[in-house]
Formats: C-alpha cells, sequence, structure tokens
C-alpha cells in the first residue's frame, strides 16, 4: 500500500475510514501492513517460484492424504495437512476482501481453483495405483467420516480462520502455526471426492465436496473479519469494495449452513430414532431368552432391521412391531435375522 500514516497535530493516528460497521484506531504501520502482505503475494519474479512450491507441495499433501485416508490411519492425514500449501491463497483471498483488490482477489481465487481440480484429480489418480483392495478403503472409518458434514464443521471452520489471520498479523503467535494448518482441513476432503469418484461413490464424492466448500467459506470470512478487526483496512475509496466483499462471504457462509442445518438435523433425528429402537427392544427382550445383536433404523422409509441371538426361534414379533411404531410415532415394517445360540459345557482333568 502507498503512502504514509497521516497524523494529527498530537501525532495521533487518525480512526480509520473505512467500512461504516468499523471504527477504531489503526493498529497497523504501512511497514507492518507491506510487510504481511508481501507474506500473501508473490508477483513479478517471485510469482514463478512460489507456483511450482504450491503445486509440489499440494500434490505430496494430497498423495499423504490418500494414503493416510485409505489406510485409515489419522495421524498420516494429519501429516497432510500440516505440509498443506492452501493457507496462503486463502488468507491472500481473505486480505484481498478487506482491502478492497479485485485484481488481487481474482488471482488468488485462481490459484486456489486451480487447487481444488487439481487437488480431485490427484485424488482419483492416486487411488487407482494404491495396492490397497477397495473394499478396505471403503470400510475406512476416516475416510467415510469426510463424506459426512455437518454444522459443527462450519464452526471448525469459522475458527480456523480466525486463528490464521491472528498468527498472520501477530508473529509473535507463529507457534501455533501448525495447529492452524491442521484447523485448516481443506486437503482431506479434497482427496477424499477425488477417491470417491474413483470407487463410483457419487453421492459420498457431492458430501466430501460439501464439507470442502463448508471449510473454504467459514475459513475465508472469518478470516476477513479478523483481519479487519487487527487493523488491515482499505482506504476509504474502497469501502463499498470491501462492504460488497465481506457480504458476499458471509452471504455464501449462510448458503453452505442451509444444507448443513438439514443434515445435522436429520442425523440427529436418526440417531434419537436409533436409540429409541434399541430402549425398547431391549426392553421387549428383557424376559425373554434372546438378545439383541444389531439394529439399523431409516426413519423415511419406516423400516427397521433387528439381528436377534438365542437359541430358541423368536414368537411374532408382531407386539414389537407395534411397540416401534408407538414409538417412533409412525407406521413402521419390522425386520429381523434370528441367529441360534447353543450353550456348550465341557470338563477338563488335568
Amino acid at each position: 500500500m502507498p503512502g504514509g500514516d497521516e497524523r494529527d497535530r498530537r501525532g495521533r493516528l487518525p480512526l480509520l475510514r473505512g467500512p461504516w460497521w468499523f471504527t477504531r484506531r489503526r493498529e497497523l504501520s504501512d511497514d507492518q501492513r507491506h510487510s504481511l502482505l508481501a507474506q500473501l503475494y508473490f508477483l513479478g519474479p517471485d510469482r514463478a517460484p512460489f507456483l511450482e512450491r504450491f503445486a509440489v507441495l499440494l500434490t505430496l499433501a494430497i498423495l499423504l492424504a490418500v494414503f493416510g485416508l485409505a489406510a485409515d490411519s489419522p495421524t498420516v492425514v494429519i501429516g497432510a495437512m500440516v505440509i498443506s500449501p492452501f493457507t496462503t491463497p486463502l488468507l491472500g483471498l481473505a486480505a484481498a476482501l478487506v482491502m478492497g483488490w479485485p485484481r488481487r482477489l481474482l488471482e488468488s481465487a485462481a490459484i486456489l481453483a486451480g487447487a481444488t481440480v487439481a487437488g480431485i484429480v490427484v485424488g482419483w489418480l492416486a487411488l487407482g495405483v494404491i495396492p490397497e483392495p477397495a473394499t478396505l478403503t471403503r470400510n475406512s472409518q476416516i475416510l467415510l467420516a469426510h463424506t459426512r458434514p455437518q454444522l459443527l464443521d462450519l464452526g471448525v471452520a469459522l475458527v480456523a480462520g480466525a486463528a490464521g489471520a491472528f498468527v498472520l498479523v501477530r508473529r509473535e503467535a507463529v507457534g501455533a502455526l501448525p495447529g492452524v494448518a491442521v484447523a485448516v482441513a481443506l486437503v482431506p476432503p479434497l482427496a477424499t471426492t477425488g477417491m470417491m469418484i474413483h470407487l463410483g461413490e457419487g453421492e459420498r464424492a457431492v458430501q466430501a465436496l460439501l464439507l470442502f466448500a463448508t471449510n473454504f467459506a467459514g475459513i475465508v470470512f472469518a478470516a476477513s473479519v479478523m483481519l479487519l478487526a487487527l487493523g488491515v483496512r482499505t482506504r476509504s475509496k474502497h469501502a463499498n469494495t470491501t462492504k460488497v466483499g465481506l457480504i458476499s462471504a458471509f452471504v455464501s457462509v449462510v448458503v453452505i449452513a442451509v444444507p448443513l442445518t438439514v443434515v445435522t438435523v436429520e442425523r440427529a433425528r436418526d440417531a434419537v430414532a436409533h436409540d429409541d429402537v434399541i430402549e425398547a427392544t431391549s426392553a421387549w427382550l428383557a424376559d425373554r431368552d434372546l438378545r439383541l445383536l444389531e439394529a439399523e433404523v431409516d426413519v423415511d422409509e419406516g423400516t427397521v432391521f433387528l439381528e436377534l441371538e438365542g437359541p430358541r426361534k423368536p414368537e411374532s414379533l408382531a407386539p414389537l412391531a407395534e411397540r416401534l411404531a408407538g414409538v417412533l410415532g409412525q407406521e413402521v415394517e419390522l425386520e429381523a435375522d434370528w441367529v441360534r445360540s447353543e450353550r456348550m459345557s465341557v470338563s477338563g482333568v488335568p
């Protein structure tokens, strides 16, 4: 940013001249602001080396994430997040929103868009050369976890974005940078998207991409607000551009929150229904020589599947179906499998 600080006759810094919602004394000098922006934007001869480093680190991070997700290894996935290069263009996008710089905003957005496509492609290709059987990969719990976005993920993204911006401005807190890198979790959902496409799991690929969009929108919005609060601000001629940018970022967070809220409510409903079915079934089986092994509930379809174990085939399940219908408050189609159990006793002589 060109220009120096203008002071009044008492030598004080003037109040910020920016968006109408933000008025406080400036905390960053022009030198501090120049130093900060130099960490986010690479121009001229510095651009090509930056893009090269970014591409190499992105590829390595996605590959590491694919290996960790396929092997169900949280430690490896965390390592992929630590070496992820996403933080710089993300914070660059947030700073461009605050400063009202359309050109730098577009440059950061272009880098992120290219990285998104490249990350999905690398994830798709990498799974094809991993010797891990597809059946084992499909059962990876950490992989499946990245196909189940919820409203809590948006809260994590907001906190991560604010933390990233704070560390960027307050360099004395640089020790928290590895933790911020882990919290800015964009690599795992990208790798998951590519992997699910390779496995032919289109719906789960969409859910993983929704998780990526959730993290992206939340981080950018929260980082923008934090940068503004720490004194990284626009000059008055860019105030309207800044306001439009921040409002757009806020709207994107709200739009993302809608499907996340729907999914979260549905999962909470299904979890409660599952617990109610287990409780009601266990109570019904209490005076019968049967044991519940597994229960599956589909509230939307109105179906309940039970796996029972016991020495004798269970009697009519109609009373249990009626009890479950009363618990769930809807008509229930009950199906059950019965596994025979026999008690054996032998004696051993030393």
